[in-house]
């Protein structure tokens, strides 16, 4: 499985959508929804979480992101959260 960090460095440079300086888990959970070809209707049937919310959470239109909806809908899609340690 790809880190996810890496692959959504790796993916960052080709990709047609503004940099999101507010946050990166809106970009980082649309492009992988795309790159895996999936609505948001078909992510929230994989997910059990409505297409609403993914689509609150990817236009960054919520408040707070919890984490275990996050996770999931990173499970779906074929990743996993990670804490990477920086390198300061």
């Amino acid at each position: 499985m790809i880190p996810l960090l890496i692959f959504w460095m790796t993916l960052r440079p080709i990709m047609k959508r503004p940099i999101n300086p507010a946050g990166v888990w809106p970009d980082i959970l649309f492009d992988i929804r795309r790159e895996r070809g999936l609505t948001r209707k078909g992510l929230a049937q994989l997910t059990g979480i409505s297409s609403n919310t993914i689509e609150n959470y990817e236009n960054n239109n919520t408040v707070s992101r919890e984490l275990h909806r996050v996770e999931a809908l990173l499970d779906a899609m074929g990743y996993d959260l990670e804490a990477i340690k920086r390198e300061d």
